[in-house]
């Protein structure tokens, strides 16, 4: 199997005597403890409970602490965790991370186990964030077929608590990963949901070193990535009526009975979410004081940023016989606002940033329609759009430091703004170009012509895009 961009193997099984790194391996795999354990609490800290839930985080470190947690495992939280080093000398070394847990997987790919689940993930991860989607859909696919073969997350009565939590949320990181990259990759979905399956429990309860867990109730109330997992619900439907659009497959009036129906799906998610669960500034507070200030940002950025994908069509102002127009519409440029006063916040409050690589495609999108307001909205909502796009854009940039594929997410914004340029009248029709640009985050974008000579609203804009510059 190869590459499309190098035409090198990707599972070429290395060979000691060739690879430089593996010559190493054995005395790169004793890595400086206090550096292990720092980019352990680092990757806890920062990604894991966001994009993924897959540990125990207090049996994690005594896995590390101990030297059994499989090397592919830890040079993959390495990997992601070290770009956020303070220290130039840790971060210098993420891709040197990043190759050892690539060769470690290779060595171990024939092994069908939960842990091998995990490294897949964390590789492709890796992969995404690096901007090689080939490769991270290919991990990706790996780690569904394991958790299909092992029939994940079933288990057995000799199992513990925690393994038996372990595989509920690793298959839930699955299913959600599915969700994206799915639509990130323009592929069909690998798995699905019965609801059969209990949601993830209170975060808070099973961080304990020895939690006092229970077999999954399937009534008991969930954590916050529980219902994380009820909007990305939510997201696979809204992905569907999108390509449906895109497929002539659907008349106006039918996607407008569809998005009432997803809609009221979205409010039924909010007014069933425990008041400590919406969102306020003291709720934030709250718990970022317990360690989960960035889940607690990761579940209202989803919820802004699945609203704004489901109401996007209407931003095209032709939609004139479509009677809910202007409100979605407004909807739209809310949740939009939303979005980017609420990632805004998360980066002023303590122990709340969001940074993990997919807020960036969420940021493009927010600044998207955000740019519509700039070229089509009214002049007194002109101020806070560009106070508001200035502030998207801030973020952008601050991720790309993180995250190499960021940098073609901006670009793809570039080229959002020439396509939008070319006809002041005629903007958001969903053809499959906007559906690419709205759910295949994994790839760049190509205008089909140049843009026109750009009207004053246009300046606007293309000064503010200038900043990314």
């Amino acid at each position: 199997m190869y590459s499309s961009h190098d035409k090198r193997p990707l599972f070429a099984m290395p060979s000691p005597d060739s690879s430089g790194s593996l010559r190493n391996l054995a005395k790169s795999s004793d890595v400086d403890v206090g550096l292990r354990d720092h980019l352990v609490d680092l990757y806890l800290k920062l990604i894991h409970d966001k994009p993924h839930t897959l540990f125990h985080p207090p049996t994690l470190k005594i896995q590390a602490h101990e030297g059994t947690l499989p090397k592919t495992i830890l040079y993959g939280i390495m990997a992601l965790a070290a770009r956020f080093s303070h220290d130039p000398k840790t971060r210098k070394r993420t891709k040197e991370f990043c190759q050892y847990a690539k060769e470690t997987f290779q060595m171990n790919l024939l092994e069908i186990s939960l842990e091998n689940i995990q490294a897949s993930v964390l590789v492709g991860n890796l992969c995404g964030a690096e901007g090689e989607p080939e490769q991270e859909s290919l991990f990706f696919g790996i780690a569904f077929r394991l958790a299909q073969i092992i029939h994940l997350p079933s288990g057995n009565s000799n199992e513990g608590p925690i393994l038996r939590e372990v595989k509920l949320r690793t298959w839930w990181s699955l299913f959600m990963i599915d969700q994206w990259s799915s639509a990130g990759l323009g592929v069909p979905k690998q798995l699905t949901d019965d609801d059969s399956n209990a949601l993830p429990m209170l975060e808070i309860e099973f961080w304990k070193p020895t939690p006092n867990l229970h077999p999954p109730d399937m009534g008991a109330r969930p954590g916050l990535w529980g219902y994380m997992i009820m909007l990305a619900k939510i997201f696979g439907r809204i992905q569907n009526l999108h390509q449906r659009l895109a497929n002539e497959k659907l008349s106006d009036q039918e996607a407008e009975y569809i998005t009432k129906g997803l809609s009221s799906n979205l409010e039924s998610f909010m007014e069933a979410l425990p008041a400590e669960h919406h969102f306020t500034l003291l709720n934030l507070r709250a718990h970022a004081a317990q360690g989960l200030g960035r889940a607690f940002v990761a579940l209202h950025l989803g919820y802004h940023h699945y609203a704004t994908l489901l109401y996007f069509p209407y931003l095209d102002h032709q939609l004139k016989e479509i009677s809910n127009q202007a409100l979605y519409s407004g909807r739209c440029k809310y949740h939009a606002a939303a979005f980017s006063d609420l990632l805004k916040l998360s980066h002023e409050e303590e122990e709340c940033e969001a940074v993990y690589v997919i807020v960036a495609h969420m940021t493009v999108v927010s600044s998207a329609a955000l740019l519509h307001t700039l070229l089509f909205g009214e002049h007194l909502e002109l101020p806070e759009t560009r106070s508001r796009l200035s502030d998207n854009f801030v973020i952008l940039l601050k991720l790309k430091e993180y995250w190499p594929a960021v940098e073609m997410m901006i670009e793809r914004l570039f080229t959002f703004q020439k396509v939008c340029m070319r006809s002041m009248e005629q903007i958001y029709i969903v053809d499959k170009w906007i559906v690419k640009f709205l759910l295949q985050h994994a790839f760049p974008m190509e205008s089909s012509a140049p843009s026109h000579s750009l009207s004053e609203r246009g300046k606007f804009a293309d000064d503010a895009l200038s900043v990314l510059r």
